[in-house]
């Protein structure tokens, strides 16, 4: 095989010198997201907040391809030259709170809705509800509230939309027939006590007919 390379964008970069272990549990969320997504055969995934793309690259696996949008030109256009074209994901630049991107078999966003206004979530939820066939499915992650007490300065400041996991399953109910909770602690999957979770993810499925 010849051998290959791979640049890394600011983000992951940074992370892999600075906060390796902060770059293993963002990839274990990608995997585990992965994970729940295995069984159901070759998918076609939109992802929401991609960032630079490497996590979107696990989402590839099992013949999947991926359309990643981001609203960060530069995170967007680094993807683009070093990813694009190499995996099977098309990267694009937008703001897609409100938006529709086709009707897609899974959507998949981690790390995102913590940065959104919570005047804006049901945006998000819009966003993801009218991107998805009628049996498609997400999966969302997002930091649990009860843990921000151990965040760091930079993330307490940039997560201005915290959620509880009954909050979480809340949201996602007004919108899907089935809501399945999971957790995650470092790169460990959680389902014990949502409260001990440090970070939160929700499986959902079968959407709701919102008409």
């Amino acid at each position: 095989m010849a051998p290959v390379t791979l640049d890394l964008g600011v983000y992951f970069a940074s992370q892999a010198l600075f906060q390796p272990r902060h770059l293993l549990f963002t990839l274990a969320r990608y995997k585990f997201a992965a994970k729940l997504l295995a069984d159901q055969g070759p998918m076609n995934i939109l992802e929401l907040g991609c960032a630079e793309g490497l996590g979107s690259v696990m989402l590839t696996e099992n013949g999947n391809t991926v359309t990643a949008v981001d609203f960060d030109e530069e995170s967007v256009a680094h993807a683009k030259r070093t990813l694009e074209g190499r995996v099977p994901i098309t990267f694009q630049q937008d703001d897609f709170l409100g938006k529709s991107y086709g009707a897609f078999d899974a959507v998949v966003s981690l790390d995102v809705i913590e940065h959104i206004e919570r005047t804006r979530e049901n945006e998000f939820m819009q966003t993801i509800h009218g991107s998805l066939q009628p049996h498609g499915m997400c999966v969302v992650g997002t930091p649990n509230d009860t843990a921000s007490e151990y965040a760091s300065e930079s993330s307490q400041i940039g997560h201005v939309n915290l959620f509880e996991n009954d909050r979480l399953v809340a949201l996602f109910q007004k919108y899907f027939q089935y809501v399945f909770s999971f957790g995650m602690n470092d790169e460990m999957a959680h389902t014990g006590f949502p409260a001990m979770r440090h970070y939160l993810m929700v499986l959902a499925c079968h959407k709701k007919d919102l008409g």
